[in-house]
């Protein structure tokens, strides 16, 4: 799983998407290291059964939700509202801008 390449800038990606599960009102515990790291390798698994030796955004946004959601604890308003954990993922991957990665073919 090493060969495959992660940009820096998706790296900063995932751990920008991580970070702002700790940040968000909504949750009262975001995503540890150990489930930063669990998503750059979700992403890697992605990018390898795609066929490609790197990861590119997409491969993020499409694993970010099961490997992201199941981690969060929501806080006792966003619960009482009916928030979903699925509903707090997809406003982080809306809000953190998106890295644009250009690979050589």
């Amino acid at each position: 799983m090493e060969r495959i390449e992660v940009d820096r800038d998706v790296m900063s990606y995932v751990v920008d998407i991580t970070r702002e599960t700790r940040s968000d009102a909504r949750t009262q515990v975001g995503v540890s290291p150990r489930g930063t790291q669990r998503l750059f390798e979700t992403a890697r698994t992605r990018a390898l059964l795609d066929g490609r030796e790197y990861v590119v955004p997409d491969d993020v946004k499409a694993v970010a939700r099961p490997v992201v959601a199941h981690r969060l604890v929501l806080t006792a308003d966003a619960r009482v509202e009916e928030t979903t954990r699925d509903e707090v993922v997809g406003d982080i991957l809306s809000a953190v801008s998106v890295p644009t990665v250009e690979r050589r073919a």
